[in-house]
């Protein structure tokens, strides 16, 4: 096996983020910054590979420092006992980027001045693997067919969109990527399960290419475990590219009533509604959500589906939950709380509120939708960036005294910063106050509404 030791392959390694503490990676004293060029011979590509490697009671790695210099640790542990370190990234080597050329492409119509990061058009299926990112199939070489067999990598997230070759043409862009079917069939013959999602555009892959569409793959269960029905996200930036819009409210029913008769013949031929619409759906149509019960297990709550209906029921589970509590105490919270939200779920925290009110008449909620960079069409929470927020608060600016709320969703996990790159210290300093960032679930938001707990990550 060839040692690492060209300057490339120094860059493409396992660079570590985190140390645990207490872990055995503290103990043999490794640092951020530091990359992992081989652990046990094996020069690991991904994390896949790590994470096979590191299952063994002895560990040998060859690490190299920021500066270059490297250095060899020999250490014992438990096999089942992990390393402790946390990468900057699951791929070390380059990571698989699209050869599409997607009619409703969401990077290609990205506002300028984001983070840089947004602007890769990943595809890459160990990304579906290890963390849910949903890939084409379209760029696979053997050897990648090959490893997915071998390790049985499953489940995996898969773009489908359509099954008629001639619409994936046309959403795609690609001759390459016309045919779909065969590349699940082979999936599910391997006892490989995959999770779907359809985007779906007006006029294109909805009507009889949807009905095909929903066939075709129902024939796939139970490969396939679930697949979730998502309308096209258009932006602000869609200059040169491809004439798309929006659902009507009509068009949006319609697709909800396919979807519900789907459903119910699937329920009755696997037991299980395997379709799910996403809840921008639901609102576009001016539908009520189904009850929670009916998304079965909650597979595809990335692609926004049965996110709202989860989060109402917690909420108002712990809502009651600390009413209760406050009536045992003797304890009645007061106070002004602002919420900053997507236009998306603005009527829905409103409905919210007014079930706080019931309860806690003391306590004044402030539901504020914030616009975004995006544009009108885009109006999800996550998609608000710093700069919205700053010039959102400054135009408005809030009581004195009242608490600021932001949804985590917002921010970047580690780095705590948005989508533009303004960390949330910069935003808070910007504008004068201090904002807490609530975890998207509904017992995080009751905390942070009645206790001032908001900051719960």
């Amino acid at each position: 096996m060839e040692r690492a030791g060209a300057a490339d392959a120094v860059t493409n390694a396992a660079e570590i983020l985190r140390v645990l503490p207490g872990s055995p990676a503290e103990k043999v004293k490794l640092r951020p910054g530091e990359r992992i060029l081989e652990i046990n011979q094996v020069r690991p590509a991904d994390l896949i590979d790590y994470l096979r490697a590191e299952a063994a009671d002895r560990l040998h790695l060859l690490m190299a420092g920021p500066e270059g210099n490297r250095r060899e640790i020999r250490l014992e542990k438990a096999a089942e006992e992990p390393l402790g370190v946390v990468f900057t990234s699951a791929v070390f080597d380059r990571v698989k980027t699209c050869c599409n050329r997607c009619l409703f492409c969401f990077v290609d119509q990205m506002p300028p001045g984001l983070r840089k990061t947004l602007y890769v058009k990943d595809d890459d299926y160990r990304l579906s693997f290890l963390q849910g990112s949903y890939i084409t199939l379209t760029n696979l070489e053997p050897a990648d067919w090959e490893r997915i067999e071998r390790l049985h990598l499953s489940p995996l997230y898969i773009s489908i969109h359509a099954t008629g070759p001639e619409i994936r043409r046309k959403l795609f862009r690609s001759p390459a990527a016309a045919e779909i079917m065969p590349s699940l069939r082979r999936l599910a013959d391997w006892g490989i399960s995959f999770h779907g999602q359809l985007v779906l555009c007006p006029g294109v892959n909805d009507g009889e290419a949807l009905f095909r569409t929903l066939t075709d793959l129902g024939g796939l269960w139970p490969a396939l475990g679930s697949l979730a029905v998502v309308p096209v996200g258009l932006t602000a930036y869609r200059q040169g590219l491809p004439e798309l819009r929006g659902f009507t409210p009509e068009e949006a029913r319609e697709v909800l009533a396919m979807v519900v008769s789907f459903q119910e013949k699937f329920l009755a031929a696997h037991g299980s509604r395997l379709v799910f619409a996403a809840d921008e759906l639901y609102l576009l149509a001016g539908k009520e959500f189904p009850p929670l019960a009916e998304y079965e297990d909650l597979w595809q709550l990335t692609n926004g589906v049965g996110l709202w209906p989860l989060f109402k029921a917690e909420f108002l589970h712990n809502l009651t939950e600390f009413f209760t509590g406050c009536q045992e105490r003797g304890y009645s919270p007061t106070g002004k709380r602002v919420v900053l939200t997507g236009f998306a779920a603005a009527k829905l925290w409103e409905e919210l509120a007014g079930e706080v009110r019931k309860y806690f008449p003391r306590i004044v909620m402030e539901v504020r939708p914030v616009p975004s960079v995006f544009g009108p069409e885009v109006t999800v929470a996550g998609l608000v960036t710093g700069a919205d927020i700053i010039s959102h608060l400054l135009e408005k600016e809030p009581d004195p005294g009242a608490t600021i709320l932001l949804p985590a969703v917002m921010l970047r996990r580690e780095e705590e910063d948005f989508l533009d790159g303004y960390s949330l210290r910069q935003v808070e300093e910007a504008v004068g106050r201090r904002l807490q960032v609530v975890e998207t679930t509904g017992e995080a938001a009751v905390r942070a509404l009645l206790e001032g707990e908001g900051d719960q990550r």
